[in-house]
């Protein structure tokens, strides 16, 4: 069953959150961040922002959006874990913990990050061909083990989002690492557009979306609701995230394939530039959805 959401805007012309950025709005007022999903017709949000030592907008978070119906799908923390300055590293490990968490606090279906790059700074700003290790892999697989056994979740769950740079970027890298990880809230949050690394994966995204609920199914707690388009003409691979239902992203499979799933799966919409982009993209995925016989 799918739980449809996206960023909400509280002011004309507010800034749309990019990659790397919390896509939550401020939790100054919890009930009227959750009425505000509701008159977008979500019924899924991203956590709003707030730290964990505020346990009491916690809990009105938490109540408020529990009124209006309104899953939380993610806390999100996309520090680089594997900085190579330790100093950094071991703090942005701690964050990790926090968010780990929040997530648990707020009752999110999951916490998201980013598996990491052997860099200095941001894990886009330098790749390298460390991350596709056997070390890296097995930096993952600890590293999730030891968030999941310091936190000790029982409702939310620990997720990589995949990622085209780094171990997590692929449907056999996945159920290796569910295989490896070996712990219950360990789980995956589904981005297909970024599986889509190449040609071959663009054109059969349906096919790939299908392998995935057949591989991981039942591990998948939230999803990203983003397309891709390749760049004509190029004599280079270039793939772009556009929006949603401006690409050749098979959406109808992919809102088919998890609407199908026993689990309740928030569809979370990114990476748009403004509120009226996510309109837009919003009227597609619904209109796509509808001809599938299913209602967002």
């Amino acid at each position: 069953m799918i739980r449809f959401g996206g960023p909400v805007f509280k002011t004309k012309g507010e800034k749309a959150a990019g990659a790397a950025e919390s896509h939550g709005a401020l939790a100054d007022d919890p009930a009227g961040l959750a009425r505000a999903h509701r008159e977008k017709g979500y019924t899924a949000a991203f956590a709003p922002k707030v730290k964990l030592s505020e346990t009491e907008k916690i809990r009105e978070i938490r109540e408020a959006f529990a009124r209006e119906d309104i899953i939380i799908a993610e806390v999100g923390y996309w520090s680089n874990l594997l900085d190579m300055d330790p100093i950094t590293r071991k703090k942005n490990r701690s964050e990790m913990i926090e968010a780990l968490a929040l997530a648990e606090e707020l009752g999110a279906k999951c916490v998201v990050g980013l598996a990491g790059s052997y860099c200095n700074g941001s894990v886009p700003s330098r790749h390298s061909e460390r991350n596709f290790s056997g070390e890296a892999f097995d930096e993952a697989v600890d590293m999730a083990r030891y968030f999941i056994d310091t936190v000790k979740p029982k409702k939310t769950f620990f997720t990589y989002e995949i990622y085209q740079f780094g171990v997590v970027d692929s449907i056999e890298m996945i159920v290796k690492l569910i295989k490896a990880v070996e712990r219950k809230q360990f789980a995956v949050h589904l981005d297909l557009t970024n599986l889509i690394n190449c040609p071959r994966l663009y054109w059969t995204s349906g096919d790939i979306m299908k392998e995935c609920v057949r591989q991981f199914g039942e591990h998948i707690v939230a999803a990203h609701a983003k397309d891709v388009k390749m760049k004509e003409p190029a004599i280079t691979v270039i793939l772009e995230e556009v929006i949603n239902g401006q690409g050749m992203l098979d959406i109808g499979t992919c809102i088919r394939e998890l609407h199908k799933l026993p689990q309740v799966v928030p569809y979370m919409m990114e990476h748009l530039k403004s509120e009226e982009e996510y309109d837009m993209a919003a009227a597609n995925i619904r209109k796509i959805a509808l001809a599938e016989g299913i209602e967002l």
